[in-house]
Formats: structure tokens, C-alpha cells, sequence
């Protein structure tokens, strides 16, 4: 598995940006390799959002990123957030409750 972790700080309207979040995470389920989203909103700090995206391999996150459409629709939101983005691996994995 592949996961790609962003940061993102919202300048603007939250709403605005969870609406285009929702769109953009819709379109990626379509594509080859995706394997699920998340979108975490801070408790502390309101305008502060964690997105989780997991893909099958790295091949199929770049792959991802190739498409333009993804673009298009992250681009409606540029203005109004900082990003940070963090490709990660899998280190360790605990067991679910039982």
C-alpha cells in the first residue's frame, strides 16, 4: 500500500474547501488503484485538515496525479489553503479490536 498524507491549513471557507474535497476524493475513487480516502478535521484547531489517501502501489498514485480532471478540481481551492504533503510507507500496523 501506498498512502499519501497532506496537511492542509484553510484560508477561506471550510465548506468551499470540504464540498471540493468531497469532489476531488469522488473522481479518484474512479480511478485505477485507489483504495480509500479520509478527510480528518482538527478538534484544536478548526481550519486544520488531515487527508489520508490510500493507494494500492505507488504506480497507481502517480498515475493519479497524471490526470488532469484531479487538477482541475484541487486547483478551485489553491487560493485558500497551505499544503503540506507527506508520501508515505507503511512501518507498522496494529491489529483491529476485537
Amino acid at each position: 500500500m501506498f498512502f499519501c498524507v497532506n496537511r492542509i491549513r484553510v484560508k477561506g471557507s471550510t465548506e468551499t474547501y470540504e464540498r471540493v474535497y468531497r469532489e476531488g476524493s469522488d473522481f479518484m475513487a474512479t480511478l485505477p488503484g485507489h483504495v480509500r480516502h479520509k478527510l480528518l478535521r482538527s478538534l484544536r484547531e478548526p481550519d486544520v485538515y488531515i487527508s489520508v489517501a490510500e493507494w494500492r502501489d505507488e504506480d497507481a498514485y502517480r498515475s493519479m496525479c497524471a490526470v488532469p480532471r484531479v487538477r482541475e478540481i484541487f486547483d478551485q481551492v489553491a487560493d485558500i489553503i497551505d499544503l503540506e504533503n507527506h508520501e508515505c510507507e507503511v512501518v507498522y500496523e496494529g491489529g483491529e479490536a476485537p
